[in-house]
């Protein structure tokens, strides 16, 4: 039996909450602050594109909406 080491892109998205006074700023803080424990969903890709086909899942880009936790 022979031994591999394997390598795996993965793809998905973190979930965080994050207090800012501005949209780009709570999206800068989370990348400061990002962690494993974030991942809320993710996928063991083949490959992440082929030509102009993408293979990640969705969302493809950060987005940050304003929320109202009620306090």
């Amino acid at each position: 039996m022979k031994t591999f080491e394997v390598i795996l892109p993965i793809a998905g998205h973190a979930y965080l909450i994050i207090q800012a006074e501005t949209k780009k700023e709570a999206i800068g803080q989370a990348f400061d602050e990002v962690a494993l424990c974030n991942i809320e969903e993710w996928e063991a890709l083949t490959e992440f594109n082929r030509g102009k086909v993408c293979y990640c899942p969705q969302p493809w880009e950060v987005t940050a909406e304003e929320v109202d936790i009620g306090c």
